[in-house]
């Protein structure tokens, strides 16, 4: 028998298999789950291998086309328990790093099984997405949208949750588990109502925690009681629930090192000139979002992010030494409900808001050298912006550098920065060495310890300002 050509052998070889296991497994992460199980019936191999997928996604109801919700099937939960039980039912299995399921509140089934798989993933990483049919029609009261409470329990390993609601009728939940004091990473995004009670459970270990589309029925408060660790605060368009709520956010925070607020989506104003566009009735979402106050004592906060978010009283109590501080706001006609009173944001306001969140943020926006900091305040049409950004230029110097010019710190007089929104304060009696030095003087002794020398001089952004001393 005649051996094949050399060439149709190359082009009809299974290369795919010559591959080492973790890179077909990176390649079967790239698809979704159903389709890598769907590849694990070619061999016993690729289902080998699809058990050792880190990344699972999970969706337990039948998602129909241009459907907004899914239907159940209990059929199709019975499969994804049988793969995901084969695959943990030894203590051997692959560690499962990011676990993301989708299920229905309002079907028991679903949600029996769902914790049944967050048990047996043990994830690092729980991604949850809470579906639920509409519960009352849209003239009637919020209070009737309503799935009732509930409660997640985490497994051991997981330090990372994500909870993104569909409907505001999912509550969300009440944490506990084993690593409820382990969870450094929380976020609560989607269409929810947020009450106080959520941000109450006790998370000794939690560092980063976002809250992003949620709706406010009354004032909330963030603090060290509840988070002792917090680090990193997110608030993205969060709105109030009707344009009369009276709702404050209150962030009490001792270890704070970073916040960020946003809220593009929920106060968006446009210019008058403009063609109007009318927004759609809600029960759940105020035409323009407005806090009555905002409250922050943060001592070591470092960066400050404020854009498009109004609040009728801002108070700082205390901060950091501020590093990264962007303010955004902006004048403008308030996007409104059909029939509703026009409203607008006037530039007078805009203006009083700007200088009461900088003015609050006095204290912290005194650095010991204005050297590596850039400030930028620039007004566009509508839009006020102030920005101030740390270029950490002195830091890439080497240690031994750093020391000399600490030993000779004291000969080095700080620099004042000029804040553009207030009066500068007076400069000391010092005088600035620009000349050049001659050959001779070059030479000449100095006094230890009261001139700064040249290389320093040249190090520190040649911005160096000394005592004026007579050479010796």
């Amino acid at each position: 028998m005649e051996k094949p050509p050399r060439r149709q052998t190359e082009e009809t070889a299974d290369h795919i298999s010559e591959l080492p296991d973790d890179i077909l497994v990176a390649i079967l992460s790239l698809c979704c789950y159903e389709d890598a199980v769907r590849i694990a019936s070619v061999s016993r191999r690729w289902e080998r291998l699809v058990a050792q997928l880190p990344n699972l996604t999970l969706c337990l109801s039948v998602l129909g086309r241009l459907t907004s919700i899914g239907t159940p099937s209990e059929r199709r939960v019975q499969s994804i328990a049988r793969t995901l039980r084969r695959r943990c039912r030894d203590g051997s299995h692959a560690v499962v790093e990011r676990l993301e399921l989708a299920y229905r509140k309002d079907v028991p089934m679903e949600c029996r099984y769902a914790d049944e798989f967050i048990a047996l993933a043990n994830a690092a990483k729980l991604v949850l997405h809470l579906q639920c049919p509409m519960l009352a029609a849209h003239d009637a009261d919020p209070g009737d949208e309503d799935a009732g409470a509930w409660s997640l329990q985490l497994p051991p390993a997981t330090t990372e949750l994500e909870l993104v609601p569909h409907r505001y009728a999912v509550r969300p939940p009440h944490i506990h588990g084993s690593s409820v004091s382990t969870l450094r990473s929380l976020a609560l995004v989607g269409t929810t109502v947020l009450r106080q009670d959520f941000l109450l459970t006790f998370l000794p270990s939690l560092e980063h925690l976002r809250i992003a589309d949620c709706t406010l029925p009354a004032s909330i408060d963030i603090t060290s009681g509840a988070m002792p660790r917090l680090k990193h605060l997110d608030i993205t368009d969060v709105s109030v629930m009707t344009d009369g709520t009276r709702a404050a956010i209150n962030v009490l925070a001792d270890e704070l090192r970073t916040l960020r607020m946003s809220c593009h989506l929920c106060s968006e104003t446009e210019a008058p000139s403009e063609p109007e566009f009318f927004r759609p009735r809600s029960r759940f979402r105020a035409s323009f979002t407005a806090y009555s106050s905002f409250r922050l004592r943060a001592p070591r906060l470092q960066i400050f992010d404020w854009r498009c978010c109004y609040a009728d009283d801002v108070r700082v109590e205390s901060v950091g030494r501020l590093t990264d501080v962007a303010v955004e706001i902006a004048a403008g006609r308030v996007k409104r409900q059909f029939c509703a009173e026009s409203r607008y944001v006037t530039t007078q306001q805009r203006d009083k808001l700007m200088i009461d969140i900088l003015q609050e943020l006095m204290p912290g926006l005194r650095p010991r050298s204005w050297t590596n900091v850039k400030r930028k305040c620039i007004q566009h049409d509508r839009w006020l912006c102030f920005e101030i950004t740390k270029v950490n230029a002195l830091r890439k110097q080497s240690g031994a550098s750093r020391s000399r010019c600490a030993a000779d710190g004291r000969a080095a007089s700080r620099v004042r920065g000029r804040v553009p929104w207030r009066r500068a304060l007076p400069r000391p009696a010092v005088a600035v060495s620009q000349r050049k030095e001659t050959e001779k003087e070059r030479r000449a002794p100095r006094v230890s310890g009261r001139v700064i020398s040249r290389t320093i001089s040249r190090r520190v952004d040649r911005c160096a300002v000394t005592r004026a001393e007579p050479r010796v």
